[in-house]
C-alpha cells in the first residue's frame, strides 16, 4: 500500500470507483467509522491504478468489475477531517461484469482483515449522508462526462 509517513504528516495513494445500480451509488465506510467513501483502497508500489481499483473491488466485495473510465483526480487535504492527512485520489466509473450477487440496502463485506460496511445510497439521498470528500458529492449527483482534476480541503 502507498502510504507515507513523516513529521509533516501522513501521505496516501487511493484508487476508488463509482458503481451505480439504476439511481443508486455503492458506498462503503469501517465498520466503527461514520463516514461514507467510494468503494476502493490503496494502490501498491508498481499496480497500474486500473487493476487496483478492480483488485480492491474483488477482495473487498467478491465483485469482478471493469474499469469504463477515470473521471477524476481529487488531491484531498485533511482528509476525512484528519489535520495533516494528504489523500491521492483516482477515481473511477466502473460496472460489474454479472448481475449483482445481491440487491440489500447495506451489507458487510468479504474482506476478514477490515471490516467494512457497504451501503447503496439513492443520488436524491446524497445530501443526508456524511459523504467524503465533499468534493464528491457534486459529481456524484451529476456525473461529468469530462475529466475533473480537483483539489479538495475535507475540515
Amino acid at each position: 500500500m502507498i502510504t507515507i509517513k513523516n513529521q509533516q504528516g501522513e501521505f496516501l495513494f487511493r484508487v476508488a470507483g463509482i458503481l451505480r445500480n439504476g439511481n443508486k451509488i455503492l458506498f462503503q465506510k469501517n465498520k466503527k467509522g461514520d463516514a461514507w467513501v467510494l468503494p476502493g483502497g490503496r494502490a501498491e508500489v508498481n499496480e497500474p491504478t486500473e487493476k487496483a481499483v478492480v483488485r480492491e473491488f474483488l477482495e473487498e466485495l467478491g465483485f469482478n468489475i471493469k474499469v469504463i473510465r477515470l473521471f477524476a483526480v481529487i488531491e484531498n487535504f485533511n482528509a476525512y477531517g484528519y489535520k495533516s492527512l494528504h489523500e491521492f485520489g483516482m477515481y473511477y466509473e466502473v460496472s460489474l461484469l454479472k448481475q449483482l450477487p445481491h440487491d440489500f440496502i447495506q451489507f458487510e463485506g468479504i474482506e476478514e482483515s477490515v471490516r467494512l460496511i457497504f451501503r447503496w445510497v439513492s443520488v436524491d439521498e446524497l445530501h443526508q449522508v456524511n459523504v467524503y470528500h465533499k468534493a464528491l458529492k457534486p459529481l456524484l449527483t451529476d456525473l461529468p462526462t469530462d475529466f475533473k482534476h480537483l483539489v479538495n480541503l475535507d475540515d
